[in-house]
């Protein structure tokens, strides 16, 4: 089975390496621009039977199916916000003031903002040193862009209906996207089955990576 891996927002498109060494681990964000990166994941992922994204790269998963750019079998969202910083429409996601303090933190510290970024994903992980010590730097890529990227888009809108079956991880103690992201996503897509995982923080393949493997071979074999 071809197997294709978006990582998230600030690292490496290798990320998710600990639950799928084998697969494809697409760069979109090596691209600060939106068609070119969903072309990208398009070229990369267009055999794909099984696309699995965390967090940010989740969220890019879920638009390249929306829009057809790619048609797996099975999706698998680990941690990916629904809606990352909250409109008029939909209370989900980060206040628009904390997103605000952290783009200016990214501008003008920025590697106070990327110190705050790796902090929140183990933040009150009952695993944490576990987690922290599979973070690496992220790589030169135009953050700022992919950041506001995120923020101005929502899920709420999106037609669900022809989606493929979807296995959503979470971790409970998720600091980045809360676990009622998942719980949207879950509401909303036709055929998906939920896993929220106890004492485990934004990374769950980090976590415990076996027992997330577990769960999307579990997944692949329905």
């Amino acid at each position: 089975m071809k197997i294709a891996c978006l990582s998230g927002w600030g690292q490496p498109a290798d990320a998710l390496s600990s639950i799928a060494p084998e697969a494809a681990h697409v760069a979109y964000a090596a691209h600060a621009d939106l068609a070119q990166a969903l072309t990208h994941i398009a070229e990369a992922a267009q055999d794909a039977e099984l696309v699995i994204g965390w967090s940010m790269g989740g969220q890019m998963a879920v638009r390249a199916v929306a829009a057809g750019y790619i048609a797996p079998r099975r999706l698998v969202l680990i941690g990916t916000p629904f809606q990352f910083v909250r409109n008029e429409k939909l209370a989900l996601g980060m206040g628009p003031d904390t997103h605000a303090q952290f783009r200016h933190n990214l501008v003008y510290q920025p590697t106070r903002a990327f110190g705050k970024s790796y902090a929140l994903i183990a933040h009150g992980d009952h695993k944490a040193d576990a987690v922290q010590s599979f973070l690496r730097p992220a790589p030169a890529h135009d953050w700022l862009y992919w950041l506001d990227a995120m923020a101005d888009y929502s899920c709420a809108d999106l037609d669900f209906s022809a989606f493929p079956p979807t296995l959503l991880i979470h971790g409970e103690r998720d600091a980045v996207t809360g676990a009622e992201q998942c719980k949207a996503f879950h509401a909303a897509l036709p055929r998906a089955t939920l896993a929220i995982l106890e004492g485990c923080g934004h990374a769950p393949h980090w976590h415990d990576p076996a027992r997330v493997q577990h769960l999307i071979t579990a997944h692949v074999q329905r």
